[in-house]
């Protein structure tokens, strides 16, 4: 019996509760689902650095590693 509720009241009610979240954050915003996640999980521009040959920031200077100046 709640097997019958399970697949026929509650997915469907909680997969239309998750298209109308992501229709009002595409309306809220102006982004797409795909937009926010890039912009969520955006950890910023590496470079290789020259002398140690490990990824740093690009905002910095100097390499976090060993120090060096970036070019």
């Amino acid at each position: 019996m709640y097997g019958y509720l399970f697949f026929y009241l509650f997915i469907p009610m909680m997969l239309g509760a998750l298209i109308l979240g992501l229709l009002g954050m595409y309306l809220g915003t102006g982004m797409s689902f795909l937009d926010f996640l890039s912009v969520f999980t955006n950890r910023g521009t590496k470079l290789t650095c020259w002398h140690c040959k490990k990824e740093t920031l690009a905002n910095r200077k100097t390499c976090q590693h060993c120090g060096e100046e970036l070019q």
